[in-house]
């Protein structure tokens, strides 16, 4: 462990640590894998931030707006480090709240793919592409990379710790988004913090498919970086598959959708293979094993993953406990976190050393974190103060100022800290249903418990019509459809499924957190980009409208 302050120490140490080791493995346009050293890329990020400065950008705010890439990263660091305030966006993004961002956040340059540059119709803006081909009014980033490479000026380095450095746009559920300003220090001190828990090598391969844009992915980039491990770059969730295969990663960092995804495809290959039920049988012995008999007695599995695959780092929303409890049976470590993009984010984090399945873990060395405010339950507020708490929100005092309060950042997360001092999420503030009597109802708690019917796929609880607890819910019917094998699926059957698992559900709550109507849907609900269903009205959750 070594302290790092800036992403200037971070780059200059990790390239004088790991020379020619390898930072980056990627595919090109024709499917051959290459790779960048960590001694490359520095040199790019200084090629970069030399040309940027020639060009006057000294200070200036400039987008990053494209898909994960090796030359997002390249980008990250020269103007991190040399140039001004970096302002990562969601590339998925409607053209006009992108462009509504870039005048909001004042940026003078965006860099971007072929793809997102077509949205971008101000002439004002200097736009430069990262991909091949040319695209009017465009600069080219090789061209500009070459260009760095052969001139001679000295860089002066950025060390302004304290000072705004990343202005991030959260995708947040209701679809209201903030400009959440971080320093480099935020950012730093967060990474180091969870490396110590984590424990990422240098012998560390690990498979990059969130957006580079949101912080979750962001910090674990940055945390093998400075490991000196090794970030692949997958295409995109369809061709996960394939990136396991071929460059068989050791750290896998997802979000819950994507884990129970991967984890319903295994489950089907098993059926297929009548090798399910004997699965189910070795598993309940996996605590009595050890990790490489587990991992010797589900190579299929492993296979799966490329074979070498030992940590799967969770977070961004809750994990359903029996498929984290799956995995560690399978022989690997799942290590589950909790964060929020206004505390660089990473917050409380399981230790790889002493993992649970059934809670987010314990605060991180550096966070202070407390609960007001609780009811009987002894569920409350989180909230957190610590070096990685942001410097505000821009352009909003007023919206910081009922956030941020005497250096206590207040989360909108509800929860409780059990007798170990392990902490448990149980909802969002916002979304909590009050009765008329007084109770609470945590939506996310019934939501919780209807994912794990098989026959579910995704579901939103809100109270509609006064007290009446209402779940929207899009059945899976494939699952349906295995209970009924030649008979053709009738929407009758997929209610009786669904109200089955309601039912099933309201003999384990209180009758006060009974639902009392079911809405069936037959698709799916809008998503953030880290796969988060957001509670709108058009996604059935009118609670967002008061």
């Amino acid at each position: 462990m070594r302290k790092i302050e800036n992403f200037c120490e971070l780059l200059y140490t990790s390239a004088k640590l790991y020379c020619e080791k390898k930072a980056f493995i990627f595919k090109d346009n024709n499917g051959k894998i290459c790779s960048v050293s960590y001694n490359e890329f520095k040199n790019d990020v200084e090629s970069l931030g030399k040309i940027l400065l020639k060009k006057g950008y000294k200070g200036k705010h400039i987008a990053l707006c494209c898909k994960n890439c090796y030359e997002w990263c390249v980008v990250y660091f020269a103007v991190t480090c040399f140039v001004g305030v970096v302002v990562p966006l969601d590339k998925e993004l409607p053209e006009e709240e992108i462009e509504n961002i870039l005048n909001f956040s004042q940026c003078d340059v965006i860099f971007g793919d072929n793809l997102t540059l077509k949205k971008i119709k101000d002439e004002n803006i200097l736009k430069i592409n990262i991909d091949t081909g040319i695209i009017n009014h465009c600069s080219n980033f090789s061209d500009m990379l070459s260009e760095g490479k052969n001139l001679d000026m000295e860089l002066k380095e950025q060390k302004q710790k304290d000072e705004l450095s990343v202005l991030l746009f959260t995708s947040g559920t209701t679809g209201m988004t903030k400009g959440v300003m971080l320093s480099q220090k935020n950012i730093c001190s967060d990474m180091v913090s969870v490396v110590s828990k984590v424990e990422i090598t240098k012998d560390d391969v690990s498979l990059s498919v969130l957006p580079l844009h949101h912080a979750y992915e962001c910090i674990a980039f940055l945390m093998v970086i400075y490991c000196g491990g090794t970030i692949a770059f997958s295409k995109s969730i369809r061709t996960l598959r394939e990136d396991f295969a071929s460059f068989r990663p050791t750290v896998f960092v997802c979000v819950p959708l994507i884990l129970e995804k991967l984890y319903a495809a295994i489950l089907k290959r098993m059926q297929e293979t009548g090798k399910r039920r004997q699965a189910q049988l070795v598993s309940k012995m996996a605590p009595l094993m050890s990790r490489e008999h587990r991992k010797k007695a589900f190579w299929a599995i492993h296979s799966f993953f490329g074979g070498r695959l030992n940590k799967i780092i969770v977070g961004a929303a809750a994990l359903d406990e029996k498929i984290a409890g799956d995995f560690v049976a399978f022989g690997f470590d799942v290590i589950i976190g909790y964060g929020l993009t206004e505390c660089s984010p990473i917050v409380i984090c399981n230790d790889v050393r002493t993992p649970t399945v059934n809670s987010i873990g314990k605060p991180l060395d550096s966070a202070k974190v407390k609960i007001i405010d609780k009811d009987e339950e002894g569920i409350g507020e989180l909230c957190v103060k610590g070096p990685m708490v942001m410097l505000g929100y821009y352009k909003n005092p007023e919206a910081t100022g009922k956030a941020v309060k005497n250096g206590w950042f207040m989360t909108g997360d509800l929860g409780f800290a059990d007798k170990n001092g392990y902490y448990h999420i149980t909802g969002r503030k916002k979304n909590v249903i009050v009765t008329k009597n007084g109770k609470n109802i945590y939506p996310e708690e019934l939501e919780h418990y209807l994912l794990r019917n098989p026959v579910i796929k995704e579901v939103v609880v809100s109270s509609e019509r006064g007290d009446i607890i209402t779940a929207h819910i899009l059945p899976d019917t494939e699952q349906i459809s295995l209970r009924h094998r030649e008979n053709e699926l009738t929407a009758s059957d997929i209610k009786k499924a669904v109200t089955e698992a309601v039912r099933t559900v309201n003999k384990k709550v209180p009758s006060y957190k009974n639902i009392r109507d079911i809405i069936i849907r037959d698709k799916e609900f809008n998503k953030t980009t880290t796969h988060k269903i957001k509670r709108t009205p058009e996604n059935g959750n009118p609670q967002s409208l008061i």
